[in-house]
């Protein structure tokens, strides 16, 4: 796929924003219309069938026009823009802002009292109160570049995309602090981009691989049969689908374990060969010990309606914990940092994305505009930092998880700063305009993170060090990549619903409604802090503390904390069976034949998930195509 250890020229950065731009408006057409969800796992697969087809048209230009053809190090630079609008460009990111702007005005009702409760506490800038834009906007049959709606909806388009490029920036140059410390010194993993770095690089062999078409045939044929099972259902269907098995599971105390769903996907199989054994084994056995525990305290009788065992908590107790260690793990870097910032860079660093003052100064500065920007819609000073502060501490633990866990799904339900600031602190302390600030944050903490742009960006890093491409032109890709995906998010989202209305969705209905009916809670019902919900974090905290520690001391000891605060979450629910298939197909090759038999097996599961995405999102491309009334979806 291109010639190795070249710069990134221009053309790359220009089909770039083409490219990107492309596969924004895909993926929000489809989780909007279609509800296909191509960004609730990584790699995405949108993205996937983009840079396979950009590699396949490349092999011509590298015979014919070799100084025209893509490099490498170009490819990715690709891969990585795209990977980071379908981060951004998506329902469970920041199109899920859009709907917060007028639907407490547009959905005020006597009953519900939002006009006295709640309108007073929302910024005005960054809403909209126009009747006939909002008519529109809900009932559809418009275009949105009328004068009259672009006008009314400029300050608000203008005021996020501004904020959220400087919020997802500031995510870039933490990933640039964190580059030589998890890349360099800790040399994680990076288990969901094996596969597309394979893919990608010339050298690898990976199309030469017959294994790796074996397990495409397998994975592909699988998704061909269903998707015609879905248009002619006489034709059989191949169970790979998450089911539920609650029926075998009807009597208590055992009933008391559920909901629960086994699946089979391939690409799930594929990555989760990818995922080290210990973290792999981790991961299901803490899902399976949730359902162990919940099982005995029904057994028991104790009543669990008021949020006990509060694992959401415990999680989010042990996150912070676990976010601690790596803090104190890499204190030596993080020292040199500090160094380097106060005293100008050294020849050592002239190599990194950007010298460390640079950065540094950059997130200070991200940060204090970020502040100003939550002070001015309300919020505290002390509430505005502590909020900022948490949310990161989520993303670079959410990161931390890919890079060396490497599970596709992290979803974080329910260990959102929404969720657990009022729990610590209480609403009632908190306060109504504090509360509904942060309501205005739906869209970056909507309890589904698997579309994080964060570890995307670390992951470029990565990919960037494979293909021995300039860190530092790399990195203005990655910013530019944020900024114009922020901008198409909200254009692309608009004309959508301006044509089909927004009623027509149950994404607006849902994005909408939930914050401002949690915030019509907190005002009508304040709440103290919750003991119990704090006993849980520090409960939490204590194993997620333990668990360090043992890892830390004892080589053979097998389970992880990552495993721990993922036990809960939408992805183990759904999507325990595959990482349990695959450690137990890892743990038999490597048993069985060592590190040998493991790196031949490699090309097989890959193929199973370029099947899987290749095959399945070319569906997913027709159906956007030819405007198909119902579209087949491989995954969800």
């Amino acid at each position: 796929m291109g010639n190795q250890f070249k710069e990134i020229r221009l053309r790359a950065f220009i089909l770039g924003l083409f490219l990107l731009s492309l596969n924004a408006h895909w993926t929000l057409v489809l989780e909007s219309i279609w509800y296909a969800w191509p960004t609730d796992a990584v790699p995405f697969s949108t993205v996937i069938v983009l840079i396979f087809f950009v590699g396949i048209l490349n092999v011509p230009f590298q015979k014919l026009f070799p100084k025209i053809a893509l490099n490498y190090g170009e490819i990715i630079t690709l891969y990585i823009m795209m990977s980071i609008s379908s981060g951004i460009a998506n329902w469970n990111m920041l199109a899920a802002a859009i709907p917060l702007a007028g639907h407490a005005f547009w959905f005020a009702t006597p009953e519900n009292e939002w006009k006295q409760l709640i309108w007073q506490y929302l910024p005005d800038w960054l809403t909209i109160w126009d009747y006939q834009v909002l008519r529109d906007y809900y009932e559809g049959k418009s275009s949105f570049f009328s004068s009259q709606y672009v006008r009314v909806w400029a300050w608000p388009i203008l005021a996020w995309t501004a904020f959220s490029s400087v919020f997802f920036g500031t995510m870039v140059l933490i990933s640039a602090l964190l580059r030589k410390q998890w890349v360099d010194h800790e040399r994680l993993t990076f288990p969901v981009i094996q596969m597309p770095g394979a893919m990608m690089n010339p050298q690898s062999g990976f199309f030469q691989s017959r294994l790796m078409w074996i397990g495409f045939a397998i994975s592909g044929t699988i998704v061909l049969i269903n998707s015609m099972h879905f248009f002619f259902p006489q034709i059989p269907y191949v169970p790979v689908k998450r089911q539920h098995i609650d029926h075998f599971f009807a009597e208590k105390p055992w009933s008391a374990a559920m909901p629960m769903k086994i699946s089979f996907y391939p690409f799930i199989i594929g990555l989760g060969f990818m995922m080290p054994l210990d973290l792999c084994f981790s991961a299901w056995f803490f899902y399976m010990l949730t359902r162990i525990e919940l099982v005995v305290i029904n057994a028991t009788g104790i009543r669990t309606s008021s949020g006990f065992p509060y694992f959401h908590q415990q999680m989010f107790g042990a996150m912070l914990v676990v976010f601690s260690f790596y803090l104190w793990n890499g204190r030596q870097h993080f020292k040199h940092v500090i160094i380097q910032t106060i005293h100008g860079p050294s020849q050592k660093d002239a190599l990194e994305p950007l010298s460390y003052r640079t950065t540094v100064i950059g997130i200070l500065l991200c940060f204090t505009f970020m502040i100003f920007f939550c002070v001015w819609m309300g919020m505290s000073l002390w509430f505005a930092i502590v909020y900022l502060l948490l949310f990161y501490v989520i993303a670079v633990t959410i990161t931390r998880i890919r890079v060396e866990l490497g599970l596709p799904v992290h979803d974080f339900e329910g260990m959102d700063c929404r969720t657990n600031l009022p729990l610590m602190f209480g609403s009632r302390n908190l306060g109504a305009r504090n509360l509904a600030s942060s309501m205005m944050f739906k869209w970056a903490e909507t309890g589904d993170l698997n579309p994080h742009p964060m570890p995307h960006q670390l992951e470029g890093f990565k990919m960037a060090d494979q293909a021995h491409a300039d860190r530092r032109r790399f990195m203005i890709a990655m910013l530019l990549a944020v900024v114009s995906s922020c901008f198409i998010t909200f254009l692309s989202t608009l004309m959508t619903y301006y044509k089909i209305g927004a009623n027509s969705s149950y994404l607006t209905r849902w994005y909408g409604s939930s914050p401002f009916n949690t915030l019509h809670r907190h005002i009508t019902l304040p709440q103290a802090p919750n003991l119990g919900a704090i006993s849980a974090m520090g409960i939490g905290g204590i194993v997620g503390f333990l668990l360090m520690i043992l890892r830390a001391k004892l080589i053979w000891w097998p389970l992880h904390a990552l495993g721990y605060i993922l036990s809960d979450s939408w992805a183990m629910y759904n999507l325990w069976s595959c990482v349990l298939i695959s450690w137990l197909l890892k743990w038999a090759i490597l048993k069985r034949g060592g590190l040998k038999a493991f790196q031949s097996a490699l090309p097989f599961f890959w193929g199973l998930i370029l099947g899987d995405f290749i095959v399945g999102g070319s569906w997913l491309a027709i159906g956007v195509i030819l405007d198909l009334r119902q579209i087949y979806v491989f995954y969800l």
